[in-house]
C-alpha cells in the first residue's frame, strides 16, 4: 500500500513577540514548585506557556506575581502595607482567562517552538500601584529576551558537554 505525502508548510510559529488572549489557565505543583499553565485563543492545545514560581533573595515570589500584574488584573481591594500602596487581586486560574498578554515565541535547542515564561503586558495601562508605559513594556521585553538567550547558551553548553 502506498501513502501520499504533501509538501510541508513548516507548521511552526515564527519567533518573536505576539499578542495573545488566554483561553484556559491551570495551576499546578511539581515537586513543591508552583506553576501556572496558559493556553491561548487560536493556538493548539499542545502549545502552552508554563510560568514557574521564582523567589528573590528575600524569599518574595515574583514570577507568578508578574504574570498577574502584567495581565491588568481586576482589583478586588486597595490598601496600604508598610507605607506603600497595595492591591488585592484574584489569583485563581479563572481570573486569567480572557486576559491579554504579549508572549515570546522562540525555538528551543531541538528546533521546536516554545513560549517563554516571561510574559509582558499586551498594552500600556495604569492602576494605583503600576504605570506600564510603552517604554516600560519594551524594557520588560528586552529583559525577557536576555533571559531566553542566556538559557539557550546554557542548554547549548550542556549539550556540548554531553557529547564529550
Amino acid at each position: 500500500m502506498a501513502i501520499t505525502l504533501k509538501e510541508s508548510s513548516g507548521g511552526s510559529y515564527p519567533e518573536g513577540w505576539k499578542g495573545v488572549t488566554i483561553s484556559k489557565a491551570e495551576k499546578g505543583d511539581y515537586n513543591g514548585s508552583l506553576f501556572y499553565d496558559l493556553w491561548f485563543n487560536d493556538h493548539p492545545d499542545n502549545l502552552k506557556c508554563r510560568v514557574w514560581e521564582a523567589k528573590n533573595k528575600d524569599g518574595e515570589e515574583f514570577s507568578i506575581a508578574n504574570l498577574f500584574r502584567y495581565s491588568n488584573p481586576e482589583i478586588l481591594e486597595e490598601g496600604e502595607a508598610d507605607g506603600k500602596r497595595s492591591i488585592k487581586i484574584d489569583d485563581s486560574p479563572m481570573a486569567l482567562v480572557g486576559k491579554n498578554l504579549q508572549v515570546l515565541f522562540y525555538k528551543n535547542g531541538n528546533g521546536y517552538t516554545e513560549v517563554a515564561q516571561k510574559v509582558v503586558p499586551a498594552t500600556p495601562f495604569e492602576n494605583i500601584i503600576d504605570n506600564f508605559t510603552e517604554e516600560r513594556i519594551e524594557g520588560i521585553k528586552q529583559s525577557a529576551e536576555k533571559y531566553i538567550n542566556s538559557r539557550k547558551q546554557t542548554v547549548s553548553a550542556e549539550e556540548v558537554d554531553d557529547v564529550f
